[in-house]
Order: structure tokens, then C-alpha cells, then sequence
């Protein structure tokens, strides 16, 4: 009949093994991805990528989109040297709590 080499009946065949570990790996690599993804998000480890100049201060690269339309607004001339400087130290100061 052919399924005399099953002890318990017809099973699925020699290649599903296969599948199963790949299922197996699949299932707990995206356990392990999750809780280490829920331990960095609820311990304060989660930055955004583009955000990571703004929350560590100024620096030569890391304008907010306020300093950026200062700058704009200084290099078409609608404000002075002294406005610009003025209200960009009060822009790039850190925020109070």
C-alpha cells in the first residue's frame, strides 16, 4: 500500500522537516526581536534617527526647523545681525522643565 513505513499512518513525507525548522527559527526570531524591541522602547533606548542632533544640543549640523527659517530669513535680509544672534540664542537654548 506504501504506508507501511509509517508506524502511526501516513505521515507528510521526508522534506516537511525542513519546513518546520524554517518555521521553528522564523517564529522565534521574531520573539526575541520583539522583547528586545519592548525591553529598548520602555527603557528610554528608543531615538529616532533624525531626531538624535536635537535632543543632545547644538551643534554644526543639528539646526531646528525654527533656526533654519531664522537663517532664511537673515540671509534674504528681512532681519539684522543682531536680531538673528538675539533670537537664535533664545532658540537654541535647552528647554526649561
Amino acid at each position: 500500500m506504501g504506508f507501511e513505513r509509517w508506524q502511526y499512518g501516513p505521515g507528510p513525507g521526508n522534506g516537511w522537516w525542513i519546513v518546520m525548522v524554517i518555521f521553528m527559527i522564523l517564529f522565534w526570531s521574531v520573539i526575541v526581536i520583539g522583547v528586545l524591541m519592548s525591553l529598548r522602547h520602555f527603557r528610554g533606548g528608543h531615538h529616532d534617527h533624525h531626531d538624535h542632533h536635537a535632543h543632545h544640543g547644538p551643534g554644526p549640523f543639528a539646526d531646528s526647523p525654527a533656526v533654519a527659517a531664522l537663517k532664511l530669513r537673515f540671509a534674504n535680509g528681512e532681519i539684522d545681525e543682531a536680531e538673528f544672534t538675539k533670537r537664535r540664542a533664545l532658540l537654541e537654548q535647552p528647554p526649561t522643565p
